[in-house]
């Protein structure tokens, strides 16, 4: 989103920026590492677009997606983070000829994300978190989100081209894939493309809500407060590590 996108350029020693197909983005260094961001826009068909464009247009080495998402297992509360190391697309049926949630192209329900780099963004997830979060995030509304102590899981997250935010919702979502953590519009699709093309990706996401009647409220919030520096921490982090 927007402000999470303007605090990682924030940091961006910058060489410019380049719009192609309607989507700007803005090449440079970190810590002198060579990035290229972009805004992927809200669903999956804009998430391919933009990913396909960055690796097509830039010959992109990797992928790393960052943003928000709402809690699906009881566990996992708002200001965790999830580390997506399978992606699947909950609302994607082309049964009866293939299996549910299957991707005809990869022949595949779950997209592993990659576990070399996936082990990278989970390492500076866990150095922010554990140096500079708190330091970093002062305006933090605890009282509204309830953040005791950011915790960092791994495991599914779900995607779809429709926002949870009912309890109902995010019951059936569970009840169908019950291993999901966590619900998005975007990664699964950024995950697919990227494995069609062959480049090593890792997806992250910090919990804004717990997908039921209050996720609108707390998420705009939270992108504001929460998710913005975190996303722009995380990526430090990565990059600190590897310049």
């Amino acid at each position: 989103m927007d402000q999470e996108i303007r605090m990682i350029e924030d940091r961006l020693d910058s060489t410019g920026a380049e719009v192609f197909h309607g989507r700007r983005f803005c090449q440079g260094t970190i810590h002198g590492v060579q990035v290229v961001t972009a805004i992927s826009g809200y669903g999956k068909v804009g998430a391919a677009a933009t990913t396909a464009t960055a690796i097509e247009a830039f010959d992109a080495a990797a992928v790393i997606f960052g943003g928000v998402a709402g809690g699906i297992r009881p566990d996992v509360n708002i200001g965790d983070i999830v580390i997506g190391n399978r992606l699947v697309q909950h609302d994607f049926d082309a049964s009866p000829i293939f299996e549910r949630y299957v991707i005809p192209s990869l022949g595949t329900a779950e997209i592993a994300a990659d576990p070399d780099l996936t082990e990278q963004v989970a390492a500076a997830a866990d150095r922010y978190i554990s140096t500079r979060a708190r330091s970093e995030i002062a305006d933090i509304p605890e009282a509204l989100f309830e953040i005791e102590q950011m915790k960092i899981l791994r495991g599914l997250i779900a995607s779809g081209d429709r926002f949870i935010g009912s309890l109902a919702e995010a019951a059936t979502l569970q009840g169908e894939l019950p291993d999901v953590l966590a619900v998005e519009m975007e990664g699964a699709a950024v995950a697919q493309v990227c494995r069609e093309s062959d480049v090593p990706f890792a997806v992250f996401r910090s919990i804004s809500d717990r997908s039921d009647q209050d996720a609108e409220f707390d998420f705009m919030a939270f992108v504001a407060s929460v998710a913005a520096p975190l996303t722009a921490g995380i990526i430090d982090e990565w990059a600190r590590a590897l310049g």
